[in-house]
């Protein structure tokens, strides 16, 4: 994973992070957060579900199901086909 950029909001803090992934670095993160219940989410940290489901509707909706039958499940058949 490489940060490319991190945006600030009035105070300084971290408002947004824009990372570059790696196709496997991708897969695993959809599999963690496709594995997770809202409940379970939110017990990492609150507004968990929230995220949690953001996460992983970009990651499987908007790449891994534009680019694979299976979704995730394609992308980790990939994945594991790789040498």
């Amino acid at each position: 994973m490489k940060v490319k950029r991190i945006d600030l909001d009035d105070e300084g803090m971290p408002e947004a992070v824009l990372v570059e992934l790696s196709h496997a670095e991708a897969t695993y993160v959809a599999l963690l957060v496709g594995q997770q219940t809202g409940a379970t989410a939110e017990q990492v940290a609150p507004g968990g579900s929230r995220l949690n489901g953001s996460i992983y509707d970009g990651l499987a909706g908007d790449l891994f199901n534009r680019f694979y039958e299976d979704g995730v499940d394609g992308a980790v058949a990939a994945m594991r086909a790789r040498p």
